[in-house]
C-alpha cells in the first residue's frame, strides 16, 4: 500500500467566517527558494520554446514537489525542488541523480511501472549539437531518493531522427491498468508524434503506425497532447494541440485504434494551437476543452477556443461570447476553482516579441453565467514575460490551488493563492489503487463526483499536457457555502464505483480503492445493496441496461441470470429472505460491460 497522508484542515484557522473576497495571489518565488531559476535555451531548432515545469509527490511525504528542466543553456542541469513542508523548496537534483545537461522541452509525471513511485519523462532536443537525435529521458524513481534514466531500455529515448519532441503525457488509452505515453513533435510527416503502448515490463512499443493513428491526417506540428475521456466510456480520447494549423480530436474506438473526428466534433477552429486545458466550466458533468492560440484578428487569427461539450463528441465553441478569446500570444493554460465558488476558472500564460512583448498572463474568472472576467492585475497574478509552461498545485496543503509559471529565457514564478474565501468550503481528493493493477496507478482517468446541497460537481484525475507542463494529480473542489458533502462518488476507469456519504469538508484526503470484493446482489457495483440493484437487473433483462458486474447480478447462485435473480434480491433486501449465497464474485469487469456514466453517451 502506498504511503498516504491524510490532512484535515480548518479553512483559514483563527479567522471567523466572512464574506468571500476577490481572488488574490502573492508572488512568493523568493520566499519559497525558487528565485534565480532561469530557463536558458540551448542551441537547437526551436530556441524559444523552453519553459516546462511539472509537479508530483516524488518522495511520498504528502507534499507536492517540482521538477523543472532548465533548457540546457550555460551548462545548467535540470532542477528537482523537494517541498520542505514549511513554505520552502530545496533543489535536490544532484542528490537524486538528475545532473544531465540537455535541452528539455517538455515533461510528464506518472508511475509507469506500477511500483508506487512517480516517474518522470522528459523530451529533449539533445546535447546541443544541431541535428542530433532527441535523446529523451525516462527517469525511473527508485524509491530511495534516486532516479535512473531507463529511456533507452524502455524504447522511448527518441521519436524521430532529428531534434524533436515537445509536450508529452501519460494515460491508459487501452485500459489495461498501466500508463501509456504520447509524445508530441514538430517533425514533418507526423514522425515526431508518437504513441507508445506500455508492455507492463518497463518497456514500450511504438503503436503509431500500426494502428494508423495519423492515417489521412496531414503533417502535424504537435505541441500539447492529452489522453482524456471525453464521452464517459472510460476510454480516453487523444487531444493533440498543434501549431501552424488546427488541433486534432481523435476518438478512442475502444479497440486499440483512434479516429480523427475534429470537424465532426466542431473542434479544430483555432489557427495556431499552442496549449490546452480541460474542465467542467458549466457544471453539467461533461468535460469541456480549452485551447490557447494567437489573437491577431487583423490577419485572421481569432485566438483561443472554448469548446463546450454537448455530449456524443459534439461541441459548441463559445470563446467570443464567454470573453476568453483574446489571450494575446497564448501558451500553457490551467483550469482551477481559484476562489472556491464552485466554478472552474482559467489561467493562461502568454508572451512573444513584437506586439505581444511584456503582455500580462491572463486570469479569466468564471462568473457562473457562461462568461468570464479577466482579473490578472487585480488578483496580483502579475506576469509579463515570455510564459510557456504553467501548472497548479496545492504547495502548502491549505486547500487552495497555487500557480507556477515557467517561461523562455526568464525566471520561474511562484504565485501563492491568498484568496480569503470567507465561509466558502472545499475538498481535495487523491486516489490510491493500493496496488490493484486493474486500473492505472493513482487513479489516472477516474472521475470524481461530489454532491452537496447546491448540486453536483465533477472532476477528473488528469495527467494531460498544459504546454510542456503538468499539474497536480488530484480532484480539487470548491464547494461555495456548502458545509457538508452529501455523497462522494469515485468512478474508476474499469467501471467500479465507490461512494461515501456525509463527508466532512475542508480536508485533503486520499481515497483508497483497496482490494474491493463485491458481494452477490450488488449489481451496480456501488458497494451496497438497495432497490437500485434489482431495478438495474430488470433493466438489463428487459431493456438492455449495462451491468458493471454480471457475476454480482446472478444473485441466487443457480448459474443463470434471469427474472428469479431480482425477485430473490427483493426478498432478501425487503422481505427478510435469505442472503445471496457464496461464493462472492471477484467482479472481473470486461470491456464489454463497462458502463457509460454520461447521460448522453453514444
Amino acid at each position: 500500500m502506498k504511503h498516504a497522508v491524510t490532512i484535515s484542515l480548518l479553512l483559514l484557522c483563527g479567522i471567523s467566517a466572512s464574506l468571500a473576497q476577490a481572488p488574490q495571489f502573492s508572488n512568493e518565488t523568493s520566499i519559497a527558494g525558487l528565485s534565480g531559476i532561469t530557463f536558458i535555451p540551448g542551441v537547437y531548432n526551436h530556441p524559444t520554446y523552453t519553459g516546462p515545469v511539472v509537479c508530483g509527490d516524488f518522495d511520498r511525504d504528502g507534499w507536492q514537489d517540482l521538477f523543472v528542466p532548465s533548457g540546457g543553456g550555460a551548462g545548467i542541469p535540470d532542477h528537482l525542488f523537494i517541498n520542505d513542508g514549511d513554505g520552502t523548496f530545496t533543489d535536490r537534483a544532484a542528490q537524486w541523480g538528475l545532473t544531465d545537461v540537455h535541452m528539455g522541452k517538455g515533461a510528464a509525471v506518472g508511475d509507469f511501472n506500477n511500483d508506487g513511485w512517480l516517474d518522470i519523462y522528459v523530451t529533449s532536443a539533445g546535447s546541443g549539437i544541431t541535428g542530433s537525435p532527441g535523446n529523451h529521458r525516462l527517469y525511473r524513481n527508485s524509491g530511495n531518493e534516486t532516479f535512473t534514466n531507463v529511456a533507452f531500455s524502455a524504447g522511448v529515448n527518441a521519436t524521430s531522427s532529428s531534434e524533436d519532441g515537445f509536450g508529452c503525457c501519460f494515460g491508459d488509452y487501452d485500459l489495461d491498468g498501466d500508463l501509456d505515453l504520447f509524445v508530441a513533435g514538430f517533425a514533418s510527416n507526423n514522425s515526431g508524434n508518437r504513441l507508445f503502448r506500455n508492455n507492463g515490463n518497463e518497456t514500450f512499443t511504438d503503436m503509431t503506425a500500426s494502428i494508423g493513428l495519423f492515417s489521412g491526417v496531414s503533417g502535424t506540428s504537435g505541441f500539447a497532447p492529452r489522453l482524456q475521456d471525453m464521452d464517459g466510456d472510460h476510454y480516453p480520447e487523444l487531444l493533440l494541440v498543434a501549431d501552424f494549423g488546427t488541433s486534432h480530436y481523435f476518438r478512442n474506438n475502444t479497440n486499440g485504434t483512434f479516429t480523427e473526428i475534429s470537424s465532426a466534433a466542431n473542434t479544430a477552429q483555432e489557427e495556431n494551437g499552442m496549449g490546452q486545458s480541460v474542465g467542467d466550466y458549466d457544471n453539467d458533468g461533461l468535460i469541456d476543452w480549452y485551447v490557447t492560440s494567437i489573437y491577431r484578428p487583423n490577419i485572421g487569427w481569432t485566438g483561443n477556443k472554448l469548446y463546450i461539450n454537448q455530449g456524443n463528441h459534439s461541441y459548441q465553441e463559445i470563446s467570443g461570447s464567454a470573453g476568453v478569446d483574446d489571450g494575446g500570444y497564448g501558451w500553457g493554460a490551467i483550469s482551477i476553482d481559484v476562489d472556491h465558488d464552485r466554478f472552474v476558472d482559467i489561467i493562461e500564460t502568454n508572451g512573444a516579441g513584437g506586439q505581444f512583448d511584456n503582455e500580462q498572463s491572463y486570469f479569466f474568472r468564471n462568473l457562473g453565467n457562461g462568461t468570464f472576467n479577466e482579473q490578472s492585475i487585480a488578483s496580483g497574478l502579475i506576469h509579463d514575460g515570455f510564459g510557456r509552461g504553467i501548472l497548479n498545485f496545492d504547495s502548502d496543503n491549505d486547500g487552495d490551488q497555487d500557480v507556477v509559471i515557467a517561461g523562455n529565457n526568464e525566471s520561474l514564478r511562484y504565485f501563492r493563492n491568498e484568496t480569503l474565501a470567507g465561509n466558502r468550503h472545499w475538498v481535495k481528493i487523491f486516489l490510491d489503487n493500493d496496488g490493484d493493477t486493474a486500473v492505472a496507478p493513482d487513479g489516472v482517468g477516474a472521475k470524481v463526483h461530489v454532491s452537496t446541497a447546491s448540486g453536483s460537481l465533477y472532476r477528473w484525475i488528469d495527467v494531460g499536457d498544459n504546454f510542456s507542463s503538468q499539474s497536480e494529480m488530484s480532484a480539487h473542489f470548491g464547494l461555495g457555502d456548502d458545509d457538508q458533502i452529501i455523497e462522494l462518488r469515485v468512478i474508476w476507469p474499469d467501471g467500479l464505483v465507490q461512494s461515501g456519504n456525509n463527508i466532512s469538508v475542508d480536508q485533503v484526503t486520499t481515497w483508497h480503492r483497496g482490494s474491493v470484493s463485491l458481494i452477490r446482489g450488488d449489481a451496480n457495483a456501488d458497494l451496497q445493496i438497495d432497490i437500485s440493484d434489482p431495478v438495474l437487473i430488470l433493466g438489463h433483462l428487459f431493456g438492455g441496461a449495462i451491468l458493471p458486474c454480471q457475476e454480482a447480478a446472478e444473485v441466487n447462485g443457480d448459474g443463470s441470470l434471469d427474472i428469479s435473480d431480482p425477485v430473490y434480491l427483493l426478498g432478501y433486501a425487503f422481505g427478510g429472505g435469505p442472503p445471496p449465497p457464496a461464493p462472492f464474485p471477484a467482479c472481473g469487469t470486461t470491456v464489454s460491460t463497462f458502463p457509460c456514466d454520461e447521460p448522453s453517451c453514444p
